[in-house]
């Protein structure tokens, strides 16, 4: 991360084209009304709650400023419980839709970011600045993932995270090491930007993208 702004930069030149339009039609965040009331009987109102404070917070943001939507996004997804894969959906890796991210109240890395990206996109939040990023955390073995914002390709980025709560750009974030973009259909070496090795990767990873915007559009 020495070298995150001049490196994200190069990395992420390309823009994320692919969930741009398969996104460009989705509204997901808004419950309404008879969606929330059978949520609340089949679920509780604990749960049917979650879904009332995410209306109110989409409606207090939609006339704020980037920062302050990036921000108070980013906590709000933060606040829901992290939860592995194997023990919220009995999976090695699944990748939760933000009403099933919230219904649950707990998911993995990939829950918090889709959820976050969804979110800010139903707030305006120009898509084509928001990329995924595959990264190592200094320290652990674990694979991580966070979501990032530029307001331009040469920017820095901001770094929205859920293990680092607050809104860094990138050059704070030295805990972090960039290894994979994904835009959508495929993944791409930070490194040196090539895709070499990543053929099976690649299928998997769009499999799970395919999926996770069918049950989208589902509503789930």
């Amino acid at each position: 991360m020495e070298r995150a702004s001049k490196s994200y930069s190069a990395i992420f030149s390309a823009l994320l084209a692919t969930i741009v339009l398969t996104a460009a039609s989705m509204t997901h965040a808004y419950v309404g009304q008879s969606r929330l009331q059978q949520i609340e009987a089949d679920y509780g109102p604990f749960a049917a709650n979650r879904f009332k404070y995410l209306n109110e917070l989409l409606e207090t943001l939609k006339d704020a400023d980037l920062r302050t939507k990036l921000s108070e996004v980013n906590d709000f997804w933060n606040g829901v419980s992290y939860g592995s894969d194997a023990k919220v959906w009995g999976k090695k890796d699944y990748w939760a839709t933000p009403f099933e991210f919230l219904l649950k109240d707990r998911g993995d890395c990939e829950d918090y970011v889709i959820a976050k990206y969804f979110t800010l996109k139903e707030l305006g939040v120009d898509p084509k600045k928001l990329y995924f990023v595959y990264v190592r955390v200094r320290g652990k073995k674990v694979p991580h993932m966070v979501l990032a914002y530029y307001e331009s390709p040469q920017a820095e980025p901001l770094i929205l995270d859920s293990i680092n709560y607050k809104v860094f750009p990138a050059s704070k974030r030295k805990d972090i090491i960039p290894v994979y973009t994904f835009n959508g259909e495929l993944l791409e070496r930070f490194s040196d930007h090539t895709r070499k090795g990543l053929k099976e990767k690649n299928r998997k990873v769009k499999r799970k993208w395919e999926d996770l915007v069918h049950r989208m559009e589902r509503n789930e």
